[in-house]
């Protein structure tokens, strides 16, 4: 970083912090104490996943007092609730086979409180309300679908099937897809036959997006978007091949659309300046602009898995600070004007200086509208 932009982020970052918490409410302080001390309790943080997974999934009490036994058997009573909460879910995992119409729903409801910030809830009614109530607020969501590795065609075409009913929504604008989740086949061996496929699907999805149209606030009128999630980096050269060679194609030229890129990746700087020489290309061929969105990257247990269990080097970076240094490096590429006007960038970090950094380096590099 240069010196001078270094410390401009170092003094917005502080400005941004203290105004943040100037206006938190007290239950915001609240709930952010606790996410803290989550954070903190490894078994805890497992528990409340999977059960926000689980409770959420099923409709049916017995279903979920069952479950609810058998996580708090295997990860004990999180340390990290209030004492309260602890002995309520001690005494409900005990009681829940008893009366599980009974114990199970304050579980959930109370489950549902606690995430209701991070996970909208599915019902109709209720996601209709918080779609408006956010759009009058002048928030833009990006909506990501929920749910476990798929295991077969048939739960591949109920997710695209989801996808496809979230784009004919008139109040939904920009949504998220991974590859992995709308086609379950996923060869790596047979390359060329698995970009086929996965491209498929995603025709069938950008043509939606192209169909149903969002109206904004202001009264402009846009196709939906989509972002294409990354999550292993095994389906990092797959993801990029099927993205770019569909949009390459004729019929999807004036589409917009995005896709991400994991820094802990070492190889993510390189697939940015591909996806950026093909993308300026594009944009050369009357085509419209893609975007990229720069995250720090979210799967690092999986892939420390995967190496351990293969007995190879793990994909990501090793340390932290190799992480945040090619963060950096790949923002400061996205952030060159040549660069931007092509491929708009999204700056997508909890670390409060990158974020900062990113605001002064587009100033300085006057590249607002695109970053």
């Amino acid at each position: 970083m240069h010196g001078d932009l270094a410390h401009r982020a170092v003094e917005l970052a502080d400005a941004l912090l203290r105004e943040a918490r100037a206006q938190q409410t007290p239950d915001e302080h609240a709930q952010a104490r606790k996410l803290a001390r989550m954070m903190a309790d490894p078994h805890g943080k497992e528990l409340t996943i999977a059960l926000a997974d689980q409770a959420f999934r099923s409709r049916r009490p017995e279903r979920i007092a069952d479950q609810l036994a058998h996580l708090l058997e295997r990860y004990g009573v999180p340390q990290y609730m209030d004492w309260w909460e602890r002995v309520a879910l001690l005494l409900g995992g005990a009681m829940a086979h008893y009366l599980p119409s009974l114990v199970v729903p304050p579980i959930v409801n109370r489950l549902r409180h606690e995430t209701q910030n991070v996970i909208l809830p599915g019902e109709e009614e209720d996601l209709r309300r918080y779609l408006a109530e956010r759009r009058s607020a002048g928030l833009r969501l990006n909506l990501n679908q929920l749910g476990e590795a798929i295991l077969g065609e048939g739960e591949a075409a109920r997710r695209l099937d989801a996808y496809l009913a979230l784009l004919a929504r008139d109040d939904v604008e920009y949504i998220s897809v991974k590859v992995s989740s709308v086609f379950s086949q996923i060869d790596l061996v047979a390359f060329r036959a698995t970009v086929a496929r996965v491209a498929e699907r995603l025709r069938t999805l950008y043509r939606a997006a192209a169909r149903h149209r969002y109206r904004h606030a202001d009264g402009r009128v846009t196709p939906k978007f989509i972002n294409l999630d990354m999550e292993e980096y095994r389906d990092l050269e797959l993801t990029m091949a099927a993205f770019s060679e569909v949009l390459d194609e004729p019929e999807f030229l004036p589409l917009s659309a995005g896709i991400v890129l994991q820094a802990y990746l070492p190889d993510s700087h390189r697939a940015q300046r591909t996806l950026t020489e093909w993308a300026r290309v594009r944009r050369a061929r009357g085509g419209a602009p893609i975007k990229l969105r720069i995250v720090k990257g979210a799967n690092l247990a999986m892939e420390r898995i995967e190496a351990a269990v293969h007995g190879w080097p793990q994909a990501p970076y090793g340390t932290k600070p190799e992480v945040d240094a090619n963060y950096k490096r790949m923002l400061e590429y996205g952030c060159r004007p040549e660069h931007a006007e092509a491929v708009h960038l999204g700056v997508a970090s909890h670390n409060l200086f990158d974020i900062a950094y990113g605001l002064v380096l587009r100033e300085a590099r006057s590249v607002e509208p695109w970053v």
